[in-house]
C-alpha cells in the first residue's frame, strides 16, 4: 500500500532566475527543504548560484530579488548545487512539490541531467482545483489567504517556506476529498480543473465592507494571520474600501494578489479627511505593511542644502539652511543649471567635459546621459526659454513656476527618456528644474508648519478644526479655536517620519485651499500665513 500523503516526505523547491526561461536568463538562486503533511521537516537550504553566462541581470530582477554583484562572493558553483540537490532528492525518493513547476523545471533540467528522475507535483495546479474562486493563486496570494505571512520579497528561501505552508494546508484539504496518497494525487490532477467563476469572488465577505461607516478615517486590510497587509486613508471609509473591490476589473496584479488575502478590515475614524491623511502616514511607519509603497520609512533620510545648492548635509546648520529635502540630489539639477547658465558660452565647455554635470542637470543616472552634442542642443533651447533675467536662486525659482506647477513629488522620478534628442533634453531639463523648485517650495512650507497651529474648515463642515504641531509632531487636534500666538522655531533635524507627516500636511492644505468653501489659516509666532496652492505669505495676526 502507498504511504499516506500526510506522512510522505517531499522536497519543496524554488528557483529565482534572471529571465523567464533558460534561453533568456540564468539561474540566480535556489532553495529547498523537506516537508510533509505537518509542514517543514528540515532546515531550508538556500544559496545564490554562479550564473551560467555573463548576461546582464535586468534592473527589474535586481530590484525584485535583491541580487547584485556582491552576491557573487557567496554564490555556489552549479556542480556543488547539483551534488547537494541530488542527495536531497534521494532522501525523498525523488518526489518534489513546486509552486510553478513548469517555470522551475526549465532551470532545474541541467541539475537533473544523467537520467536522474524527479516526480514533481505542481502546487499551482492543485490550487486551481481546490480554490477556483480566488482572484489570484500566486504563491504569496495563496499563502496569505491561508494565513501565512508571506513576504513580498522574491527570495527562494521565503518561497520554500510559503510553499511548505501551502502544502500542509492542501494535504489536509485533499484528504477531505479522498485524495490520501501520492498516486491518488497524480490521478486527481489528471482531471480537468473547474472553471473559475465569471465574477471574482473575494474572500472578504461583502457584508464586512458594507458595514463600514460613511465617515473619514484610516482602514487596514488584515490577512487571516492577523498581519496588516495595507493601510489607506479615506474621506469615506465605506466608499473607499468598497472601491478596492468594485474596481477590481482594472486592478493591477499586485492589488489582486493583496485582495485575495484580505480577511478583515480594521478602521479608525477621525474627524476630517486631512486628519485621516496624517494618521495614514504614521500608521504606515508603525505597521510597515507589505503592500504599501509610498510613505514607508525604509532607508530614507532627510537633507538640507547650502544657499548655492552645491552642498547638502543631514542636519540643518548655518551653512545648510535650505530644507528639509527628500533626497541628497533633490536640488542638484537646479545647482547644475545655474552653473551651466553662468558661463559665457552657454555651458558648452562645461557640459562637453563633464558628463557628471549633464547627469545632475537632467536628474538621471550617469549611465543614461546623452552625448554632449545632443545635450548642448537641448540646453541651448532650454536656456533661451527659461533663463531668468538674474542668476539668483530666487529668479530661477520664478522661472520654474512659469514652466510648471510644483513638480513630481516622487523621490525615484529619475527615469530617462527612451531616446535622447534635443527636444527630450529640453523637456527633461524643464522637468528637473520644476522638480527641484518644487522640493524647495515644499521645504519652505514644511518649515513654516513644523511648529505652528493649523486651523482649517473642510467643505461641508461648519466648525474649524485646529492641529497643533511642535517640531513636526502633532501634539493636539481640537475643535477649539487657535490661540492668538503660536511658538515659532526652525527645527534643525527632521527625521523621515516628521518629513512625511509635514509633506502630507502641505499636500492636504494645498488641496483644501483649492476647494470651494474650504478655509485654511496657519499661525506661526505672531503671524497668520495666507495659504494657497501656489504661494504662501505672512501678515500680523
Amino acid at each position: 500500500m502507498s504511504a499516506a500523503l500526510r506522512d510522505l516526505p517531499v522536497l519543496v523547491l524554488d528557483c529565482q532566475a534572471s529571465g523567464a526561461t533558460p534561453a533568456h536568463g540564468d539561474l540566480l538562486e535556489i532553495a529547498w527543504a523537506v516537508c510533509d503533511g505537518a509542514g517543514l521537516a528540515s532546515d531550508i537550504r538556500a544559496s545564490w548560484v554562479v550564473p551560467a553566462s555573463t548576461r546582464e541581470v535586468p534592473r527589474a530582477v535586481r530590484k525584485l530579488t535583491g541580487w547584485d554583484e556582491s552576491c557573487l562572493e557567496s554564490a555556489v558553483p552549479v556542480e556543488e548545487v547539483k551534488r547537494d540537490l541530488r542527495a536531497a532528492m534521494d532522501r525523498v525518493a525523488q518526489r518534489a512539490a513546486i509552486h510553478y513547476a513548469r517555470f522551475e523545471l526549465g532551470f532545474l533540467a541541467p541539475l537533473l541531467a544523467d537520467g536522474v528522475p524527479l516526480d514533481v507535483t505542481c502546487v499551482h495546479a492543485i490550487a486551481r482545483r481546490l480554490h477556483p474562486e480566488l482572484p489570484r493563486r500566486s504563491l504569496r496570494a495563496l499563502a496569505g489567504h491561508l494565513g501565512h505571512p508571506a513576504s513580498t520579497a522574491r527570495r527562494a528561501a521565503g518561497h520554500v517556506e510559503a510553499t511548505a505552508f501551502v502544502w500542509k494546508a492542501f494535504v489536509a484539504a485533499l484528504s477531505d476529498r479522498g485524495v490520501t496518497t501520492w498516486p491518488d494525487l497524480a490521478a486527481w490532477l489528471e482531471s480537468p480543473p473547474p472553471r473559475a467563476p465569471k465574477k471574482r469572488a473575494f474572500p472578504l465577505a461583502p457584508e464586512k465592507r458594507r458595514s463600514l461607516p460613511d465617515a473619514p478615517g484610516v482602514y487596514r486590510f488584515v490577512r487571516r494571520s492577523g498581519d496588516v497587509l495595507y493601510v489607506g486613508k479615506a474621506a469615506s471609509l465605506k466608499k473607499r474600501v468598497a472601491s478596492h473591490f468594485t474596481s477590481a476589473a482594472r486592478a493591477t496584479e499586485r492589488a489582486l494578489e493583496m485582495l485575495t488575502q484580505v480577511d478583515a478590515v480594521d478602521v479608525t475614524r477621525v474627524a476630517t479627511a486631512l486628519e485621516a491623511a496624517l494618521l495614514e502616514t504614521d500608521e504606515i511607519k508603525r505597521l510597515d505593511p507589505p503592500y504599501n509603497v509610498q510613505l514607508k520609512r525604509g532607508t530614507r533620510s532627510t537633507w538640507f542644502a547650502s544657499r548655492d545648492l552645491r552642498d547638502v548635509a543631514a542636519v540643518r546648520d548655518a551653512a545648510h539652511p535650505l530644507g528639509p529635502l527628500p533626497s541628497e540630489g533633490a536640488v542638484a539639477s537646479l545647482a547644475a543649471l545655474r552653473e551651466l547658465a553662468a558661463t559665457d558660452d552657454g555651458g558648452r565647455r562645461l557640459a562637453a567635459d563633464a558628463p557628471e554635470l549633464r547627469s545632475r542637470a537632467l536628474g538621471v543616472p550617469p549611465a543614461f546621459v546623452p552625448d554632449a552634442k545632443t545635450f548642448l542642443a537641448g540646453l541651448a533651447t532650454f536656456l533661451a526659454a527659461a533663463r531668468p533675467a538674474r542668476p539668483s536662486r530666487l529668479a530661477w525659482l520664478g522661472a520654474a513656476r512659469m514652466l510648471g506647477a510644483e513638480g513630481d513629488d516622487d523621490e525615484d522620478a529619475d527615469d530617462a527618456p527612451d531616446a535622447w534628442t534635443p527636444e527630450t533634453v529640453h523637456a527633461q531639463l524643464a522637468r528637473a528644474l520644476v522638480n527641484a523648485a518644487g522640493a524647495l517650495e515644499r521645504a519652505r512650507r514644511m518649515t513654516l508648519l513644523a511648529t505652528s497651529q493649523v486651523s482649517f474648515v473642510e467643505p461641508g463642515r461648519v466648525a474649524p478644526r485646529t492641529i497643533v504641531l511642535e517640531d513636526g509632531d502633532i501634539v493636539a487636534t481640537t475643535d477649539e479655536p487657535p490661540l492668538p500666538r503660536a511658538a515659532s522655531r526652525r527645527p534643525s533635524v527632521l527625521d523621515v517620519d516628521r518629513y512625511d507627516r509635514l509633506r502630507v500636511l502641505v499636500t492636504e492644505l494645498n488641496r483644501l485651499a483649492a476647494l470651494p468653501g474650504a478655509r485654511v489659516a496657519v499661525r506661526v509666532g505672531g503671524h497668520v500665513i495666507s495659504w494657497s496652492g501656489t504661494h504662501v505669505s505672512t501678515h500680523d495676526a
